[in-house]
């Protein structure tokens, strides 16, 4: 039995004892150890969702009043799929709770609600930008995952397992070593058991992992060739762990920061944060010296991480319910914010960080990771949702002289008109009308329509987006007589691609290429030229 512990309600937590499970099986599907792997990729890619993919906006709601306003941005983003969360062997949805990322590779983690302990992890590939792979899924029998990351080429998971279904363990709490075989999930694995309800989070460096529990728990090192504990210090209410350099740093709901030194353990500092509820998963993260920390429905705190000092309050529109700060994760110069079902908050970095809005997904933000061109947002029964941001390729030495975009959320060309950009672009309509010449060198997304009329010209270099998945008034990228599409790099259109009499698509270089996910017209003396890879074949 569970005795009442409901999810991330984290309680005591003390010494170990470790075990090894080394048995192979490398079937598609394979039972092992507790483990259930599935590798098959028919079954496991009919969890791929492409309903809500496409360009997506980023609303600004900081304007008077509260009202939204949408705006242009210069951080174009796609969402190219969502995953559904797996049903475990009894027929129950888990829910997606965590996300580690190495390379290419998503490692997510989910976990059951309630009384009953189950979990799961899912790896994601996502080497083709637009073509997410589900590569396998284990379920893990009786355990819930509340945590992983990864470190030289194993995954490091933080978890609780139900003792009833145990006869080795007394405590739920568990940490687990497991080995990858070329990134991939396996059954070899190591378990340091713990003297808890719940191991919380975990992290890792070279020599050590690091696990963290929660109420009157502790920060514990183990040594990554061992797996056995070497130090230990014990800390109320912890929520996090993450590392920095040569510091270790918790968070706990009701002490604050600690700061420690990696090697020892030893305290170098600490200071409070804003009080949190309890029985909540809470993250930090690092922006040079600047510690961000989720703080609940107190929103986001920033924090100097040499002095303690607070340096930014960022709070919640609205506090209160489902609407609280539950994660944040920084990646180059921006940082994300899991708000629950206030939403995916994006900021800035700088000498303070500003709002550049919210991002238009469905449902809630209860986790957030972002790694390379990618957001990975985890809704918990609304499983994950993977974001690209689309970033300008910067060797386009020949658009420098270009300004940046300026012009408000929709751009209209005139006839003969004629305007370059440069850089990263998000919007929502573009026409171009007789005669009028658009440029854009490098990323450029567009929500809705793009028109370009009769005589009209869009030179595309880099990356185009445009566009919603199989909507029921679909989105359409439009070209009319005698208009042209000049592209040199790659165009993703989610709707629909109307090719009206004369229209010209000609591309330029040998890498170009264009994916179309909707439906294409081509109507009489329509002319494309240029070398090309048309990843769905639709321009046949």
């Amino acid at each position: 039995m569970r005795n009442n512990f409901y999810l991330f309600a984290f309680l005591t937590m003390s010494l170990f004892i470790s075990c090894d499970n080394n048995d192979d099986n490398s079937n598609n599907q394979s039972a092992g150890n507790g483990i259930t792997i599935n590798s098959d990729a028919t079954s496991l890619n009919q969890r791929l969702d492409y309903t809500n993919s496409g360009v997506i906006s980023i609303t600004n709601t900081s304007t008077a009043k509260g009202l939204a306003t949408q705006s242009t941005t210069d951080l174009p983003m796609v969402q190219i799929a969502e995953i559904n969360p797996p049903t475990d062997s009894n027929g129950r949805t888990l829910q997606a709770n965590h996300v580690a990322v190495n390379g290419n590779y998503a490692y997510v983690a989910y976990t059951m609600m309630g009384e009953a302990y189950s979990g799961a992890i899912d790896v994601i590939d996502v080497t083709d930008p637009y073509k997410p792979k589900l590569l396998t899924s284990a379920l893990i029998a009786n355990t819930d995952i509340t945590s992983l990351t990864y470190s030289n080429g194993n995954l490091i998971i933080a978890g609780a397992k139900d003792i009833d279904k145990d006869a080795t363990l007394t405590n739920p709490a568990i940490v687990i070593n497991m080995q990858l075989s070329s990134g991939m999930l396996t059954d070899k694995y190591t378990v340091t058991k713990l003297e808890s309800h719940a191991t919380t989070d975990v992290a890792a460096n070279s020599s050590s992992y690091f696990a963290v529990t929660g109420d009157t728990g502790s920060l514990f090192k183990i040594s990554n060739s061992t797996k056995q504990v070497t130090s230990k210090v014990a800390v109320q209410d912890l929520r996090t762990v993450a590392i920095s350099g040569d510091k270790i740093v918790t968070l706990s709901g009701t002490k604050g920061v600690n700061i420690y030194n990696e090697s020892t353990l030893a305290l170098q500092k600490s200071f409070t944060t804003s009080t949190d509820v309890s029985a909540a998963k809470r993250t930090i993260d690092f922006d040079g010296t600047k510690l961000l920390v989720s703080e609940g429905y107190n929103g986001l705190g920033v924090y100097d991480i040499n002095s303690g000092s607070k340096l930014q309050t960022i709070g919640l529109a609205s506090a209160g319910g489902d609407n609280v700060t539950n994660a944040v994760s920084v990646n180059d110069g921006y940082a994300f914010v899991a708000n629950g079902a206030a939403g995916l908050n994006v900021y800035k970095s700088g000498t303070s960080l500003s709002l550049v809005g919210t991002v238009g997904i469905t449902g809630s933000s209860n986790y957030v990771k972002s790694s390379g061109d990618y957001i990975y947002v985890a809704s918990g029964k609304g499983g994950l949702k993977i974001i690209k941001m689309e970033k300008p390729n910067a060797t386009f030495a020949n658009c420098s002289s270009y300004g940046v975009y300026n012009q408000g959320k929709d751009l209209i060309l005139n006839s003969n008109e004629v305007k370059s950009y440069n850089g990263s672009t998000a919007i929502n309509s573009i026409i171009v009308n007789s005669g009028g010449v658009l440029t854009h060198c490098g990323s450029i997304s567009v929500q809705n329509t793009l028109i370009l009329n009769s005589g009209g010209t869009f030179n595309m270099t880099g990356t185009l987006a445009q566009g919603k998945y199989q909507q029921s008034n679909p989105t359409e990228l439009i070209i009319n007589s005698n208009a042209l599409l000049q592209i040199e790099g790659s165009v993703v259109i989610w709707g629909d691609l109307r090719l009206n009499s004369g229209a010209k698509i000609n591309f330029i270089g040998n890498n170009s290429s264009i994916t179309i996910y909707g439906k294409v017209t081509k109507n009489s003396g329509v002319t494309i030229t240029g070398t090309y890879k048309d990843t769905e074949n639709k321009l046949k």
